[in-house]
């Protein structure tokens, strides 16, 4: 018997089902089907096609795909600017999915013929008929298809043709459409499309049927609002109509609102309609909502400022530790506000890890200030209408949030905090971050307008405050209008002193308890920092302390009246310790150094290791590196290259090995200009075998000839070194005015080395 399996490109289709004798043009844009592709084109066109179950699915394997597609020729393919190509095929006949593999990046599939189209010619004849019948009929109650398409299936001369056209032009999922497909017999497919046309028929008199209904309805609702019109008119010429009171109420408190006289008139018109539908309209809701928004927000109520520094400043030392600087800049915010009587200047950004109090310290500003305080989280906003609210031709439609916060607060002059400014995104319906211009700018924000309620809205005496934890993600434009205020990392002795006076008796009143009853020791909170916290801020921290509390609480109720913790029973509260650095290595050793790293987190030790192989001179980098560190790598290399008799290494190094550089942690992306100087020394370290010193930390970039450049956030990264027990930092030379600004807490601790060439880092970190 022949052989009918025959081997050719295969292209994985997702929606689409392509019938025989159909020419038709997609777009692919995945690599392997768009090689195969030009693969066809270069041999004999032929490619087959074949639908995939889930088009989810980016690179299917067996199972994902249907079992009958369709031998296809290549007809021609066109390059789009945007990537991938646009191709037009068309098909030639069915075909079984024997087998497929993947090799050479494409996918190369064994089909063999499927179905035949040989019927007897009364029969043909009898299913073309019935099915031209079907499909006009179709078309007359629904119009599906036009006439010209009537026209072409009419001069079709095979009744495989005409079910295939019927199908391409009535199907809508591609579980029907497979389903056709994959029928063998031509009969058995006529008489499913038959069906289908027969049940399409039926839908589309049933949708007929509500639309007559709804019209009938719409015009009933228009005659009833005509008649009521006419009515009313009847009544107020008899002396028999009664004013609507609850209009009037509307009528007068719109007269006292503080708002332009043209947005008056504006509002009076909205009032005269709702005064003429009847509340049975679906306007009526609508048209009331938008008026009871108007007259519910405080138009021209202000809170009074209290612009006392000393009571301001005392509030600032009650409710936060520490933070020196951060608050006497916004001392500096108030007097000015005081000297101008509100002029607001720029807007303050408080950028800095979680949990560091960027959004309470906004709270205590609002409060030395004697005014209200909205919170707005911004996180994940991608919708402009959340900031200028839904024009209210949309169903459902409400205010922004920045009025929304107005009205909550009662007063045009709040402390607006828009929270986590720097995780706004934006998608097709709109970019949130260009609308937030406007809300900002003190050039603009005098006349903002919300969509929804379409009047000028004044936001010039709101002091809008933001937050971000990384500020490389606040959008430019708004970045410009910001005055960025910087709140680093506490040390522990901060968080030491936070712990005592703030969190512990938030947590004791939270939990009912008294210091009385529960007291913690001072080297308890201590270990509590050391061993169970390892974060910027204090939210870990304040969780532990509530964690004691629960325990603490549920003892007091069983009969323990008085409790203490100190050192020696606090895993009895928290458990083991959590905190134990395990990573870092232990001992001096050969190609592993301890390097620096900032996060939105805050800072953390980030260790490179390397190691040298049999090769061919090749370099290998892991641990999900990003292009910066990835370049880093290479330049601290051709910079060994470069200084190989400075070294003591002999020329052509590595030409018969591979270098190996791997940043433990894979899972996690790390990327930033300032690893260059820990990879040199871990690649020198493996290349002439000398020892790293484990104690020593360091953190700079490093240049083709030596040069170390300066970083940032040196704080974050000091106090992650100082956790992991680390008390040697080699730093820029640049950023020694940076560690003579640290706290004393972390000089006394730490011992900085800055440098400027690469040589000097050399002569500190190796062991011998």
């Amino acid at each position: 018997m022949e052989n009918t399996i025959t081997r050719i490109p295969m292209v994985p289709l997702r929606g689409l089902v392509v019938y025989p004798a159909m020419v038709t043009n997609f777009e692919a844009a995945r690599d392997f089907s768009i090689a195969a592709l030009e693969g066809a084109m270069k041999a004999d066109r032929r490619v087959f096609l074949v639908t995939q179950k889930n088009a989810n699915i980016d690179k299917p394997i067996d199972g994902d795909l249907y079992p009958i597609g369709i031998v296809a020729k290549v007809r021609y393919i066109l390059r789009l600017p945007a990537g991938g190509i646009r191709v037009m095929i068309e098909g030639t006949h069915r075909a079984r999915l024997v087998n497929f593999v993947f090799e050479n990046g494409i996918y190369q599939a064994e089909t063999e013929p499927f179905g035949s189209e040989i019927e007897e010619i009364d029969i043909r004849d009898a299913y073309r008929r019935r099915l031209l019948a079907a499909a006009e009929e179709l078309s007359a109650v629904s119009g599906r298809f036009n006439p010209d398409t009537l026209f072409s299936m009419r001069e079709l001369n095979t009744l495989t043709k005409l079910v295939d056209t019927i199908a391409l032009n009535v199907l809508e999922t591609t579980e029907e459409k497979q389903d056709i497909l994959e029928t063998e017999a031509l009969s058995i497919r006529a008489d499913k499309l038959l069906r289908i046309l027969d049940r399409e028929k039926q839908i589309a008199l049933i949708e007929n049927d509500i639309n007559k209904r709804t019209r009938q309805q719409l015009e009933r609702y228009q005659k009833e609002g005509y008649l009521r019109e006419q009515m009313r008119a009847i009544q107020t010429e008899l002396g028999e109509g009664q004013d609507g009171t609850e209009i009037e109420e509307f009528r007068e408190q719109l007269e006292k609102l503080d708002i332009r006289e043209e947005d008056k008139a504006k509002v009076r018109k909205e009032l005269d309609r709702l005064a003429l539908l009847s509340p049975s309209s679906p306007d009526y809701n609508v048209s009331r909502n938008y008026i009871e928004w108007i007259l519910s927000m405080p138009f021209g109520v202000y809170t009074e400022d209290k612009l006392d520094l000393a009571e301001a400043e005392a509030v600032l030392d009650r409710e936060h530790y520490g933070m020196e600087k951060v608050k006497e800049r916004i001392l500096e915010f108030l007097a000015v506000r005081s000297m101008t009587k509100g002029n607001q200047g720029s807007i303050i950004c408080f950028a800095g890890p979680p949990g560091v109090g960027k959004t309470s310290i906004s709270r205590s500003i609002a409060e030395a200030l004697g005014r209200k305080f909205v919170r707005m989280s911004l996180g994940g906003v991608r919708d402009e209408a959340e900031i200028r609210g839904h024009r209210r031709t949309y169903i459902g439609a409400i205010p922004g949030r920045i009025v929304s916060g107005i009205k909550e607060a009662g007063t045009m002059n709040p402390v607006f905090l828009l929270d986590e400014i720097d995780k706004m995104s934006n998608d097709f319906r709109g970019d949130p971050a260009s609308a937030m211009l406007e809300v900002l700018d003190p050039t603009t924000n005098t006349g903002f307008k919300d969509h929804y309620l379409d009047i000028d809205f004044d936001l010039s005496d709101v002091i809008f405050l933001t937050t971000a934890n990384d500020i490389d993600m606040i959008p430019r434009p708004l970045f410009d209008r910001m005055e960025i205020i910087n709140l680093s990392s506490y040390t522990a002795y901060e968080k030491f002193e936070i712990g005592k006076r703030h969190l512990i008796p938030k947590q004791l009143e939270k939990h009912g308890l008294k210091k009385s009853i529960l007291r913690i020791e001072d080297s308890a909170l201590e270990k509590i920092i050391s061993g169970y916290t390892y974060e910027s801020g204090v939210r870990d921290l304040e969780r532990q302390i509530g964690t004691i509390c629960r325990k603490a609480a549920r003892q007091y109720l069983g009969g323990k009246k008085r409790m203490a913790v100190r050192v020696s029973n606090l895993e009895k509260y928290l458990g083991q310790e959590r905190f134990k650095d395990t990573s870092l290595p232990k001992e001096d050793g050969v190609g592993v150094v301890v390097g620096l790293a900032w996060t939105s987190g805050g800072g953390t030790t980030m260790p490179i290791e390397t190691a040298i192989m049999e090769g061919g001179g090749g370099i290998e980098l892991t641990g999900q590196l990003g292009d910066v560190m990835k370049e880093s790598a290479k330049t601290a290399l051709s910079y060994i290259r470069s200084k190989a008799d400075f070294f003591g290494l002999e020329k052509g190094f590595l030409k018969e090995d591979d270098m190996h550089i791997h940043v433990p942690e894979g899972a996690v992306p790390k990327d930033g200009p300032s690893a260059g100087i820990t990879m040199c020394t871990a690649m020198l370290s493996s290349l002439t075998g000398r020892k790293v010193r484990h104690d020593v930390a360091m953190t700079g970039e490093i240049t083709l000839t030596g040069r170390v450049l300066p970083i940032g956030g040196l704080k974050e990264k000091s106090l992650a070194a100082l956790r992991a027990g680390i008390t040697t930092v080699i730093i820029p030379e640049a950023n020694r005015r940076d560690a003579e600004e640290m706290p004393e807490e972390i000089k006394k601790q730490i011992r900085f080395i800055p440098v400027s060439e690469y040589a000097q880092v050399a002569e500190v970190v190796f062991a011998e």
